[in-house]
């Protein structure tokens, strides 16, 4: 592109007043080797005066703008579409044009192939209209498309015979533009497969300034200046890059068939568990991007793909997570709301764009964008360099778009279809287009091949073409990627390294070391040496993969002795108390046997809560809990990750604490991992006899009868089931209750090992009084729930209701929360917090404890057993999941009143 000449000073110009009827076609000639501007005298009382002044090809005479008071002002007529955005066009005022003057003074002229594109409007009795001859015509027709130098027009031409010119007046209607024929310029792309030649459109910040300025003058240009390749040579290097992405697309459109991929994962799992509780990089069990500490360690690639997402041996372009909802009519997820450029996700991948801190890329079984077909549900790539973030339309929402890059480009991509080689290489193309908006002044780079656009959401321009005389929206349909920005390579200082996929932390130090395999680290998953597979441990004893892979860690003993708290010691007399109660709840100390007994009463509820704290001597009894305690760690009992319902998650989901029954199969276990009595280690048959003699020295002082007459009602009932839980560093469970179908009414639990804090709440339906549609919870009511009173008030009639006119009841149900302003939604705070400390006992008694409220239990430290006892009904149980042996009375016979 030819440079324009700047603006002559206005110092340096010289003028002369000339007749008002002289010709001004010299003005418009660019041809002319000299030009000649004119002084007519305008309805505001302003005259042009005429100056004359030598210039070439590339520059336009100067003209001068003066008022009745000989105030003057040199512009250059009519490069004027250089103009500052920052300007206001003329006002009306009387000394608009000289104020304006002033304003495009200082702008540079049009090249002469600007020029040809700005005309004025036909000729008529008040316009200024310097039409050219058909000679001219004929001479700017049969110019060269290309030359870097023009020469003057010879004298032959300006002396051609031609109709006579029409003498021109000044008035104060705007110029307006006529089309004439144009000449093209030679394309700056020489078309070439590697298109490294390819040169950028001109910022659209200039093109804008021109049109500005030219409409501020009443001129409007009648196409943009051509600053980009001619149409057929325009053509030709659209349609090549065209074919480069039509190569890139082939194997990646949604619904094509894939081949295998040349290679395979080094890291890959068949369950989003099993991923995240492995990967160091991925633990996100819900959203598409885990980030910890503000950088982003990973993302995950499934299901939920956007329509623009692409994926190749070396790029990865995606929708960014979040905002999704179920459409209603379809069922597929959509954007429910505009994304940000502004989210945390975002800074913290910008964080690690600007240190260079590459990302993992996860792609699973039901993306279609894959290019090749995915060995397993979830698959690994490879490690990713960050390097572009910008905001499109979706229909009628923003979403945000990343572009990835492959850290290491030397390394073999396995996902590559086995049947095809890489076309294009990173940064073959070219650089790709980026222009400045004229409206934001921001820069964003040209994705699509359609043409460039802005791509900041708060821009007026926001998501339009611009390469067009009118600005639009492009049909989304039709989009497609401009191949200089997919294979463009983004240079990093760290470009090539290798960073670990698989790297699995749980090492011994080779010292015995107490609670150094049952840390943290130990339960999390491990990538399998042999084949790969993300293995979450589900063994107590280490981890098993399917391939027949087993790693199972020794256990260095966790003395009991350990497990004292120098702030709390302990001591033969009762131990003092740390739990923590709301104003709600009522509590009944006792002291009995070396326990310290906190009984907790609730408002409404028939039951009770008991906390039974052990002293010293309950501990270092024969056979008590730090027996117990350090015989547990030294037996296998069988403990192991119990399965649980998945929900939404792919895979077999698992809870967070190792498990295994005994005696009655519990409803929650399947029968299979059930085990009899018969046989058990001893702690688990102690832990039965223990916490029977507990439940009934509790009924004893409830009912105020003898241990004796206790212990004859008990028998029918006791307890016949023991569930023992296992507990490693930071594993826990969550809030449930124990009142399912065919459980006794009470429940008793011995804690040994590590500390433990259990919770209790009310049940959120039962507090909140709503469920989260919006229908009525016709429970009784208990005090501590919202709007007790009011509800208090209302559940008798509801009764009623009910029994009379159940239709009317359950319209009434939808319509009690609106007139209550009660909420679907919420947890009520915890009522009562519990710190369990080793060989403590918790009995629960009551059905409507289980029924109203629920309860968590985590701990602090390396390791902790909870061993609950319950009486289970036979015949609650279905025919498949009653055990297949008898379940004898307990004969442990434990008295505690034996010990003290």
């Amino acid at each position: 592109m030819e440079t324009p000449t700047p603006a002559t000073p206005a110092g340096r110009n010289r003028s002369s007043s000339v007749p008002t009827d002289t010709d001004c076609s010299s003005v418009f000639d660019t041809n002319s080797p000299t030009s000649t501007s004119i002084s007519p005298r305008s309805d505001a009382g302003h005259k042009l005066v005429a100056t004359e002044e030598t210039t070439s090809q590339d520059q336009l005479a100067p003209a001068v703008c003066s008022d009745d008071a000989g105030e003057s002002t040199t512009i250059m007529f009519p490069s004027v579409f250089y103009g500052s955005a920052n300007l206001q066009p003329p006002s009306r005022d009387r000394r608009a044009p000289a104020i304006f003057a002033g304003f495009i003074s200082n702008i540079p002229p049009l090249s002469d192939e600007e020029l040809r594109h700005v005309e004025l409007s036909p000729a008529s009795k008040n316009e200024l209209t310097p039409a050219p001859t058909d000679d001219e015509e004929e001479t700017t027709a049969s110019q060269p498309k290309s030359s870097k130098s023009k020469k003057p027009a010879s004298s032959s031409s300006s002396s051609t015979k031609s109709t006579p010119k029409p003498k021109a007046k000044i008035t104060k209607k705007p110029l307006t533009k006529r089309t004439t024929k144009k000449t093209s310029r030679p394309t700056a792309l020489t078309p070439v497969t590697s298109f490294e030649n390819a040169q950028p459109s001109p910022p659209a910040s200039q093109l804008g300034k021109r049109k500005l300025a030219a409409t501020a003058l009443g001129i409007t240009p009648s196409k943009k200046p051509k600053q980009t390749p001619s149409t057929s040579e325009l053509s030709d290097e659209k349609q090549q890059l065209r074919d480069i992405v039509e190569r890139l697309l082939a194997n990646r459109h949604p619904g094509a068939v894939k081949f295998a991929p040349a290679g395979q994962p080094a890291v890959w799992a068949e369950g989003r568990q099993e991923l995240c509780e492995t990967l160091h990089y991925f633990r996100s069990y819900q959203s598409a991007c885990h980030s910890t500490g503000g950088f982003v360690r990973g993302f995950m690639f499934d299901n939920n793909a956007h329509v623009r997402d692409y994926i190749d041996n070396d790029v990865v372009i995606s929708r960014a997570g979040g905002g999704m909802v179920k459409d209603k009519d379809s069922g597929e997820m959509k954007a429910g709301r505009d994304q940000s450029d502004d989210s945390s996700t975002v800074k913290a991948l910008r964080n690690c764009m600007k240190q260079y801190n590459p990302v993992v890329v996860i792609v699973g079984t039901d993306n279609p964008h894959v290019p090749s077909k995915p060995p397993h549900q979830y698959c690994v790539l490879d490690y990713f360099k960050p390097t572009h973030i910008w905001v499109e339309k979706s229909g009628k929402g923003k979403i945000l778009r990343y572009r990835f890059e492959k850290l290491n480009s030397k390394k073999e991509s396995w996902w590559r279809p086995e049947n095809e080689e890489e076309s294009v290489e990173l940064g073959s193309l070219g650089l790709p287009v980026e222009k400045t908006c004229d409206a934001c002044t921001e820069k964003s780079p040209q994705i699509y091949l359609n043409g460039w656009m802005c791509l900041k959401p708060n821009c007026t321009t926001f998501w339009h073409i611009l390469d067009e005389s009118v600005p639009y929206e492009p049909n989304e349909a039709s989009l497609m990627y401009d191949p200089r920005f997919l294979k463009q390579k983004t240079p990093w200082p760290n470009d090539d390294s290798e960073y670990p996929l698989a790297f699995n932390s749980a090492e011994l130090s080779g010292y015995s070391i107490p609670g150094e395999d049952t840390s943290q680290a130990f339960w999390s998953g491990m990538v399998c040496p042999q084949c790969g597979r993300c293995n979450s441990r589900l063994s107590w004893t280490g981890w098993h993969c399917e391939c027949g892979y087993r790693r199972d860690p020794p256990h260095a003993l966790i003395p009991a002795a350990s497990l004292r708290d120098p702030l709390w010691p302990l001591t033969s007399s009762y131990t003092m108390s740390k739990d923590i109660l709301a104003p709600l709840i009522d509590v009944n100390v006792s002291f009995a046997h070396g326990y310290r007994i906190n009984r907790y009463t609730i408002p409404g509820i028939e039951g009770f809560i008991t906390h039974m704290i052990a002293n010293q001597a309950i501990l270092e009894e024969p056979g008590g809990p730090d027996d117990m305690f350090e015989e547990l760690q030294q037996t296998d009992i069988g403990l192991e990750r119990r399965s649980m319902p998945s929900g939404q998650l792919k895979g077999d989901k698992y809870c967070r604490h190792f498990a295994v029954n005994y005696g009655m199969p519990y409803k929650f276990i399947a029968a299979t991992a059930s085990h009899s009595f018969d046989g058990a280690a001893r702690p688990v048959t102690a832990t039965r006899s223990r916490l029977n003699w507990a439940a009934q020295l509790l009924m004893s002082q409830e009912t105020g009868t003898s241990m004796d007459e206790v212990r004859t009602t008990w028998k029918e009932k006791e307890f016949n089931e023991v569930l023992a839980l296992g507990y490693f560093e930071s594993q826990k469970m969550n809030y449930h209750d124990d009142g399912e179908y065919g459980l006794g009414p009470t429940i008793a639990t011995l804690s040994l090992g590590a500390p433990g804090t259990m919770r209790i709440r009310m049940k959120a339906r039962n507090y909140n009084g709503s469920s989260t549609a919006g229908v009525y919870d016709d429970s009784r009511p208990i005090p501590g729930c919202t709007q007790f009173e009011a509800r208090a008030e209302l559940h008798a009639s509801l009764q009623s209701l009910k029994a009379s006119n159940p239709s009317a009841f359950r319209a009434r149900l939808k319509q009690v929360p609106k007139d209550l302003k009660l909420k679907g939604s919420g947890n009520s705070k915890e009522v009562l917090k519990m710190e369990l400390g080793h060989g403590d006992v918790v009995v629960m008694h009551g059905a409507e404890i289980q029924k109203y409220y629920e309860h968590a239990v985590e701990h602090a430290g390396k390791l902790r057993f909870a061993l609950t006892c319950r009486y289970i009904d036979g015949g609650s149980l279905k025919e498949g999941d009653r055990p297949g042996y008898v379940v004898g009375a307990d004969e442990g016979g434990y008295d505690g009143a034996r010990v003290c």
